[in-house]
């Protein structure tokens, strides 16, 4: 592509000198223009603008990638708390189960649920109750000296099988209690993380970065656009300067050629009237010649009347 009678190539210099796109007078007169090292060199404003965009999208989507990252952390501890709660839901179907069987035991064995041997129980259930972590339950000594009295009377059947039964709700007990637990934990960091993120909002002081970015970048391109125009206006000056000083040398010739046109009207103008004078001169003299003349003439006729006469005289003095 041609623009002002210079060739410009859309690519890369080596590409075009291999395929021989490049003539030995333009490489020598240096006509030929690389568009691929053009935008490089002449439009730096440009070029600061792309590096200020590039770095504020780093930034901005660095904290979007961790912020993305954050977001996926919590929704696996979600997931984790729901697969607990799921399995807590199993373990007390499970304790549910075992109480139900329990309670078809009592009925099997004909015990009231107000008897004693029932009140008994309960008791001596407590004791297992207060071994289960996170359960609350506590003994007195009079109910731990109660206790070891019934241990000592010795157990009824049902409530040997039932306190057995009640054992196998323990293990289901202690795995509702650890899973709570670790519910519990799961749901403080997510706590922790959104008041983290309320307080701090990486993606609001990432766009105040980029922002802080663009703006300084605009700054910098401000005073890069002033130094231009100071530079412009330097060089405009200096242009009038220059012109202003060709115009009065321009002037100042101009001056000495009409000086020197007013001496030679002025020597043409003497010149002149000593011609005129000359010529006047001349005129006078041509009339004093001419007077000359007719007094020559009028000698020279009475010098030849003189002559007649001396010649008459001559004859007169032989007769």
């Amino acid at each position: 592509m041609k623009v002002h009678n210079s060739t410009i190539f859309m690519g890369d210099t080596g590409r075009s000198e291999r395929h021989g796109n490049m003539t030995a007078d333009e490489k020598k007169s240096g006509s030929t223009i690389f568009a691929g090292s053009l935008n490089k060199t002449l439009d730096p404003i440009a070029q600061k603008k792309k590096e200020a965009r590039k770095q504020a999208m780093k930034i901005v989507s660095d904290t979007w990638a961790g912020d993305k990252k954050i977001d996926s952390d919590l929704e696996e501890r979600r997931n984790k708390i729901a697969e607990l709660r799921s399995e807590i839901g199993q373990a007390r179907s499970a304790i549910n189960d075992i109480e139900a069987e329990r309670e078809k035991l009592r009925e099997a064995y004909g015990v009231e649920a107000d008897s004693q041997e029932e009140k008994d129980l309960k008791l001596l259930e407590k004791e297992i109750d207060a071994k289960i972590p996170g359960s609350n339950v506590s003994i007195s000594k009079e109910e731990a000296e109660k206790i070891e009295e019934l241990k000592a009377a010795g157990l009824t059947e049902y409530q040997k099988r039932s306190l057995e039964m009640k054992e196998e709700t323990v293990y289901y007990e202690n795995q509702v209690y650890e899973k709570e637990k670790e519910i519990e934990v799961e749901n403080a960091v997510i706590r922790g993380t959104r008041l983290e993120r309320l307080k701090k909002d990486p993606m609001v002081k990432a766009q105040a970065q980029a922002e802080d970015i663009l703006e300084a970048a605009s700054k910098e391109i401000i005073g890069m656009l002033a130094d231009e125009a100071k530079e412009h206006i330097d060089e405009e000056m200096e242009e009038k300067k220059e012109a202003a000083k060709e115009k009065a040398e321009e002037e100042k010739e101009l001056e000495e050629k009409l000086e020197k046109i007013k001496e030679k009207k002025k020597e043409r103008e003497e010149l002149t009237e000593d011609i005129l004078e000359a010529a006047g001169e001349m005129v006078q003299l041509d009339d004093v010649q001419s007077e000359v003349q007719q007094e020559i003439k009028d000698l020279v006729s009475k010098m030849k009347l003189l002559e007649e006469d001396i010649k008459g005289a001559a004859v007169d003095k032989t007769l």
